[in-house]
């Protein structure tokens, strides 16, 4: 339909724009497709703090870091940084506050530890992450990309840094039909934040977004789901309504797709990193190399 209202990401948020409608959605479906900037094309400004993210595909955020400014990541994302600047670590599980915050981040699929990049010269730093498996990296800036109060329901693990005031919790599915067939879990991975704050998530493959109106609902493979406001919802549909076993049995797809309804925004990807890994050691497997050795792919 003409009436299809498309967002404005190109407010500082690099790779999700649709100033080009006919480029990104050519078919107007309102799914739009993820566009990886050029490494010289554009910064962008949150809180002080510049910003970009470079490279088509395994990317790179780049950010700068004023003199006593931290920026906080996950384990194994660091890929370079100022020489003066150093790198410590927060034990969520043993901080003053008690172990809520651990627990927490532990049941949303992050590990239990903080990695605190810290600039503590005189000078300004600047740091360079990158995401822990083959993956491009989304901004979710809420009150922008995530509406003002509302929290984002993501996959396990998607969390990969952030700037400002970002809580990375867990969210309880006590459905349990969804949280057996959905894709998602008992345990989903909740962010939340003041606005402005922005939390850059990994994705896998080619990233796709769609605005859901009211009521609007869309089928999607369980393992493509990234994220989700929480204000959309979560269900599941049998696959192949008429030829239902024939179609669970050799269909490749399971019994069950995920269904996503409105009102809300959601985030899908081509490439999750479980499909990845089942089709490396699937090449692996196939092709062999006579040696007898393992090959771990985890």
């Amino acid at each position: 339909p003409d009436d299809i209202e498309f967002p404005d990401f190109a407010a500082e948020a690099v790779p999700l724009t649709a100033e080009d409608a006919q480029v990104f959605d050519p078919l107007r479906t309102g799914f739009i497709w993820y566009t990886p900037p050029l490494a010289s094309e554009v910064s962008h400004s949150t809180g002080g703090q510049e910003w970009s993210i470079a490279g088509h595909d395994m990317q790179v955020l780049t950010m700068t870091v004023p003199s006593g400014e931290t920026i906080i990541t996950e384990i194994g994302s660091f890929m370079y940084m100022h020489p003066k600047m150093d790198t410590k670590v927060e034990l969520t599980l043993c901080s003053a506050s008690g172990c809520g915050e651990g627990c927490n981040r532990i049941f949303g699929g992050e590990d239990c530890v903080k990695v605190l990049l810290v600039n503590e010269s005189g000078e300004q730093g600047y740091v360079g992450l990158t995401p822990n498996f083959p993956a491009k990296i989304i901004p979710i800036k809420f009150g922008t990309h995530v509406g003002s109060g509302k929290s984002f329901i993501a996959q396990s693990g998607a969390y990969m840094a952030e700037l400002g005031d970002v809580d990375v919790g867990c969210n309880l599915d006590l459905s349990l039909t969804t949280c057996c067939c959905a894709g998602l879990g008992l345990c989903r991975q909740k962010l939340s934040g003041s606005d402005d704050s922005i939390a850059f998530l990994s994705a896998g493959g080619t990233i796709v977004y769609k605005h859901l109106n009211d009521g609007e609902v869309i089928t999607v493979d369980s393992g493509s789901v990234v994220g989700f406001e929480d204000s959309v919802g979560l269900g599941i549909t049998f696959n192949g309504r008429v030829f239902g076993c024939c179609t669970c049995c050799f269909g490749g797809e399971g019994c069950f797709s995920t269904t996503l309804k409105g009102p809300g925004k959601v985030y899908m990807q081509s490439m999750s990193f479980s499909r990845f890994k089942a089709a490396v050691a699937q090449t692996i497997e196939d092709r062999g190399d006579g040696s007898g050795a393992d090959v771990n792919v985890a």
